[in-house]
């Protein structure tokens, strides 16, 4: 074999080996935000909202993020009164984000839910959903008001993989009139709103490894941001294990 074979085969393998190293994140729904939170040059990245097949890249995955958007269909969590409290509903996604959550839940894949992806975690869990705050719990916090507001949040247990700060209370933005309700017992709460409502949850680890949601939008805060810099970090150190 040549210099020149040889120096060929080495590059080859050496790519090869780059390439392995790659993780891939399936975003539910992606978006320019979520994105940009997680891309990296050892990363890449899937919108599943975009792809017809959906077995195809759970053969790939290594992390999942149930992103944030519209109301969840209250016949998920085998509900009609909230129905009427709804905005627009997205059947297919509902049914996509069943089938992303159950798929990490039972290859016990790194997930993060934002959002609707927090409540999305604890409709596929067995729990419910309060279906509009301001009339089933009131306005002491005000969650929504014409698009994003920013309210505290109080600690009421730890998670370092979520919050870095050695603080009791933490400002978040808000950008939601839906909320956590009735929830299953390996789901606990790190986090709530000062009307109770919960921020911040994680999957028991006798259940899965890695599932952490909050209610509010890290992807939306700032890049020095230490919530939204903490949970990609341990998103992603949980990836490549």
């Amino acid at each position: 074999m040549t210099k020149n074979a040889i120096f060929l085969l080495i590059i080859t393998i050496l790519c090869s080996c780059q390439k392995q190293e790659k993780k891939t994140i399936i975003l539910s729904k992606a978006s320019e935000n979520y994105v940009k939170w997680m891309e990296d040059e050892n990363t890449i990245i899937l919108d599943a909202y975009t792809i017809e097949n959906t077995d195809s890249i759970l053969k790939l995955v290594d992390g999942i993020i149930l992103t944030g958007g519209e109301d969840i269909n209250p016949l998920e969590y085998n509900d009609t009164t909230n129905i009427k409290v709804c905005g627009d509903f997205d059947l297919s996604r509902d049914t996509l984000e069943r089938k992303l959550f159950d798929f990490a839940f039972e290859n016990k894949i790194p997930l993060i839910g934002v959002c609707r992806g927090m409540q999305m975690m604890n409709v596929a869990s067995g729990g419910t959903l309060y279906g509009d705050i301001p009339t089933e719990i009131g306005t002491e916090v005000i969650h929504r008001n014409n698009g994003e507001v920013n309210h505290e949040i109080v600690m009421v247990d730890t998670c370092s993989f979520i919050f870095p700060l050695e603080t009791d209370t933490i400002m978040v933005n808000s950008w939601h009139h839906q909320g956590l309700k009735i929830m299953p017992n390996h789901l606990r709460v790190i986090a709530r709103s000062f009307d109770g409502l919960p921020e911040a949850v994680v999957m028991n680890k006798d259940q899965h490894p890695f599932m952490i949601a909050v209610q509010f939008h890290p992807e939306r805060l700032g890049k020095e941001n230490d919530i939204r810099n903490t949970m990609r970090e341990s998103f992603v150190q949980e990836i490549n294990k």
